[in-house]
């Protein structure tokens, strides 16, 4: 039995000449248009009206975005003393085409920037080690899609 379902309406956006599409996400109803840009409508030959984040886009921010909470979150948790303002990344979304050539999100790449000072280095690679099988998007699309992630850690800019 299910914890909970989440609805989320989705449409074809009125008017689209391009089938962008618009999901209303809770708890506000908040609209996320979808279309195509770049190499995506590249690959499918499409002509890019009004060039918007693609679902492959989405995806990759929607699972980095949550490694970035967990990881930050569980640092909290070990009393590591680290501020979530400093706590940056850049995930790297590799696509690849399957076998009939519909692009497939295979690997997500998280990069992590930390500012946190050296004595906290072993504490925070610890936590950094564990954090993605924490993850309920990591957990939620692996093995099918890989996910790696690493950790720099920076000194704290002097007061």
């Amino acid at each position: 039995m299910p914890a909970f379902d989440i609805e989320i309406p989705v449409r074809i956006t009125p008017g689209t000449k391009s089938l962008d599409r618009q999901a209303e996400l809770p708890p506000d109803g908040l609209v996320l248009d979808f279309g195509m840009h770049g190499d995506v409508a590249d690959h499918y030959g499409a002509k890019a009206v009004n060039p918007l984040p693609t679902t492959l886009d989405y995806l990759t921010s929607s699972i980095a975005g949550c490694l970035i909470g967990t990881l930050t979150g569980s640092m909290l948790r070990a009393k590591i003393p680290v501020t979530p303002d400093k706590v940056t990344g850049t995930a790297i979304g590799q696509v690849v085409p399957d076998d009939d050539n519909v692009l497939r999100l295979r690997k997500v790449t998280v990069n992590y920037e930390v500012e946190l000072d050296e004595e906290h280095r072993a504490a925070a690679e610890e936590v950094h080690a564990a954090h993605a099988a924490r993850c309920p998007n990591a957990r939620s699309v692996s093995p099918s899609i890989e996910i790696e992630t690493n950790l720099e850690l920076l000194q704290p800019a002097a007061a």
